[in-house]
């Protein structure tokens, strides 16, 4: 994937250039995005995060890209209304799914924060900015975000290790707890690290017995399992996970 990051003579790092990672987006992928930003509070702020900002970060964009959108500051409601498409309003979490032509779905949500009172469980919803909404995430490098700002300029953000585990392609859970809180990521890290070459850290593999007590108890686990064996050939997704990472 070449170099995502580098550092110039006196040690700045460079990150990579948001305009190149925007202008890789297909057209309807922007034209939604830029008509979203227009109709936002201008005090809000509005970003692409997730799988789709990953896979533009590989050179893997899809021409079809799973959208997920991040609003903070906003009311995602009035916005998916002002948008004129249907869409399902979840409001347990102040999220709106968008139907889009051809059959294309995009995940329009409010910025938050997560509490989990039980193992497993479904999560508590609390508000939260942008930066808390990429710290709730699974995996490292599925924390990063392509921000739109109001005046048209782009900026890429993301947590610590999100862009230096993609170039170093690690599966690396966000924080100790991870797999505690939601078991069915580890069937998630399966499907991703199949996909897309990626090797487990010693971090991941550490808490793999945890989430193997949860796993019975994690409603959301079937879902994953689902789309497990929707995918690549269960024997090759069964195999990924158990490769360490040597890049910690």
């Amino acid at each position: 994937i070449g170099r995502l990051v580098d550092t110039c003579q006196d040690g700045e790092m460079i990150l990579p250039d948001p305009a190149r990672l925007w202008a890789s987006l297909p057209d309807d992928a922007r034209a939604l995005l830029t008509h979203l930003r227009q109709l936002a509070e201008p005090h809000s702020r509005l970003a692409l995060v997730g799988g789709a900002v990953r896979d533009l970060l590989l050179g893997q964009a899809s021409a079809s890209p799973d959208l997920d959108i991040v609003l903070s500051g906003g009311n995602v409601q009035y916005l998916a209304e002002q948008l004129g498409v249907t869409f399902s309003w979840h409001p347990a979490y102040g999220n709106a799914t968008l139907h889009l032509p051809g059959g294309v779905y995009a995940d329009l949500v409010s910025a938050r924060r997560e509490h989990y009172p039980v193992a497993g469980g479904p999560p508590v919803p609390l508000p939260g900015s942008l930066e808390d909404d990429l710290a709730r995430r699974d995996f490292t490098v599925n924390a990063n975000a392509l921000e739109l700002q109001a005046g048209g300029d782009m900026r890429l953000l993301g947590l610590a290790n999100s862009l230096g585990d993609l170039e170093a392609r690690l599966l690396r859970p966000l924080h100790p707890q991870s797999f505690h809180e939601d078991a069915s990521r580890l069937v998630r890290a399966a499907r991703l690290a199949a996909r897309l070459g990626l090797h487990a850290h010693l971090e991941l593999l550490e808490q793999v017995p945890a989430a193997l007590n949860i796993a019975p108890r994690t409603p959301r686990l079937m879902a994953e399992l689902r789309l497990l064996l929707a995918g690549r050939p269960p024997d090759a997704v069964r195999r990924r996970p158990a490769q360490p990472g040597m890049g910690s």
